[in-house]
C-alpha cells in the first residue's frame, strides 16, 4: 500500500500543493533559462520557429501568467 504524501512532498498533487509545484517549476525554468547555454539557444530557436520573438524570457512570463490564471 502506498504511503500518503506529506504536505512538503513536491510529488503531492493536492490542490494546495499544485501552486507550490508550479512555483517550483517557474523557479527552475527561470534559473535554467537565465543562463546562456546551448539549451537556451535551442529554446529560443524553437520559439522563433513558432513566430515567438520574445526569447526564453517570454516563456517564463507565459508560465507565470498561467500560474495566475490557475
Amino acid at each position: 500500500m502506498p504511503t500518503p504524501a506529506t504536505p512538503d512532498d513536491p510529488a503531492a498533487t493536492s490542490d494546495t500543493n499544485r501552486g507550490d509545484l508550479l512555483q517550483l517549476l517557474l523557479q527552475i525554468c527561470e534559473d535554467f533559462l537565465a543562463r546562456t547555454t546551448p539549451a537556451t539557444h535551442q529554446v529560443d530557436t524553437l520559439l522563433r520557429a513558432r513566430g515567438i520573438t520574445g526569447g526564453p524570457g517570454w516563456l517564463i512570463d507565459m508560465l507565470g501568467l498561467t500560474r495566475l490564471r490557475l
